[in-house]
């Protein structure tokens, strides 16, 4: 008999510091949420591919290999419009990231609460 599926919205996270991924991993379990998590841009394009229940993506800018959280981001948008997308980073001032429409960035170090928040007042 095959599972029923299941009903939490679900949050990609990208991040390559194991200590933060886990973290949010941890936070947005707590908050209801199904996560999955990548560490690079190619990762979390695979899971974007064959999950068709994310509807959250919160990604660093600054990844592995030189792959980059914004060009992510321009992805997904372009590729899955509905999913709501908050780009974060510690090296980048708010007024030199590109954020595809209707995606935010949020600095580090960032409170979880406020991104949880911020994904709830999205359209």
């Amino acid at each position: 008999m095959p599972q029923d599926p299941d009903p939490r919205p679900t949050i990609l996270i990208v991040e390559d510091i194991v200590f933060i991924r886990m973290m949010t991993e941890d936070y947005f379990e707590t908050a209801g949420f199904r996560t999955l998590s990548a560490r690079s841009t190619s990762e979390a394009i695979a899971f974007l591919e064959t999950d068709p229940t994310i509807g959250y993506l919160f990604a660093d800018i600054h990844l592995p290999d030189g792959e980059d959280g914004q060009i992510l981001a321009e992805i997904a948008r372009r590729r899955w419009p509905p999913v709501k997308i908050i780009l974060t980073s510690a090296d980048i001032p708010a007024d030199q990231v590109r954020l595809p429409v209707r995606g935010l960035f949020v600095p580090k170090p960032y409170s979880l609460d406020k991104v949880r928040k911020a994904f709830e007042k999205m359209a």
